[in-house]
């Protein structure tokens, strides 16, 4: 751990070693997102001092073993870690349960020393961020409309007659998020930050039992020590 946060330990992730609460993320996405949400939730994550690491990949076990004591003794800084599931479903939206639990366990099971640590992982409901906002019953909406801002070209993303979005949506987005040969990838960050400001302008209301956000926002309350 010590050799690789010599290397990937940059002053956008020492910031870790002076917050009272540390949200760790995978990539732009999260970090975008989470202080927009955080805030519809009425929390401030600067003023909780709760500071965003983003690792840019799944190396986060390299970051949050910082806050392991070979005393056992807590430390009582909230870190928060959010990761995708990253099993993908089939181009019908169907997912392999089993696949999905063996994945589940096997990330968990990489978390057994952290034991009753003030580290917490949390993993998406399924696959990513982006198929859990597409899936959310509060943030769906304004993810497609955001997805057609973005990729206002793409015919599966454009409304029909009736001004509703199209089936075909779905079938568009899974092949753009599993990079699939030919197709040109979603653009996560332009689509991140077009949301962003939509859940802001539109004062969206988010239902703290939506089942599909419900890990950003287990993230958030944790990460600001809130019971």
């Amino acid at each position: 751990n010590y050799s690789y946060l010599k290397r990937f330990l940059d002053v956008t992730k020492s910031n870790l070693f002076f917050a009272r609460g540390v949200i760790i993320v995978e990539g732009w996405a999260e970090e975008i997102l989470i202080p927009t949400i955080a805030e519809r939730l009425g929390y401030d994550l600067t003023k909780h001092e709760v500071s965003i690491v983003n690792v840019g990949s799944t190396a986060y076990l390299h970051f949050a073993k910082i806050f392991l004591r070979n005393d056992g003794k807590k430390m009582n800084i909230p870190v928060s870690i959010i990761t995708d599931l990253d099993i993908r479903p089939d181009e019908n939206g169907n997912f392999n349960s089993p696949e999905e639990s063996e994945k589940r366990i096997s990330i968990e099971n990489a978390f057994n020393e952290f034991g009753d640590s003030d580290v917490k992982l949390i993993i998406a409901k399924q696959w990513t961020l982006e198929w859990c906002l597409f899936k959310s019953s509060s943030l769906s909406m304004d993810f497609k409309e955001s997805v057609l801002k973005v990729h206002s070209k793409t015919d599966e993303f454009k409304k029909d007659e009736h001004g509703s979005f199209k089936s075909e949506f779905q079938f568009k987005l899974i092949q753009k998020l599993s990079k699939k040969e030919g197709v040109a990838p979603l653009d996560k960050v332009a689509i991140a930050n077009t949301l962003s400001e939509r859940i802001i302008e539109n004062q969206a209301v988010l239902d703290p039992k939506d089942e599909y956000i419900k890990y950003l926002i287990d993230a958030i309350l944790h990460a600001c020590n809130v019971q």
